[in-house]
């Protein structure tokens, strides 16, 4: 199932994308339908991923109140 959830992200395992100084780093939002999109549409505004980049949402595992969540992966230098 977690698979199934990053598998629409970018360089998820992408040994490719990898070097000795790069890794990949998971940004995972859980809330409102209506407040993730309006943080991934800020994210975007301020140029940190675009929103294509980001999972469909999918109904949080455990959520009380019908929350959903959605990930992306950005590819970070390690020192």
């Amino acid at each position: 199932m977690a698979d199934e959830f990053i598998s629409n992200t970018p360089d998820f395992n992408n040994p490719s994308s990898s070097s000795p100084n790069r890794e990949s780093v998971k940004i995972l939002l859980i809330g409102s339908n209506r407040g993730i999109n309006s943080i991934i549409y800020w994210l975007h505004r301020l140029g940190f991923a675009e929103v294509t980049a980001w999972s469909k949402p999918q109904v949080a595992p455990n959520s009380e109140h019908k929350e959903v969540m959605s990930i992306t992966v950005k590819q970070v230098t390690v020192d």
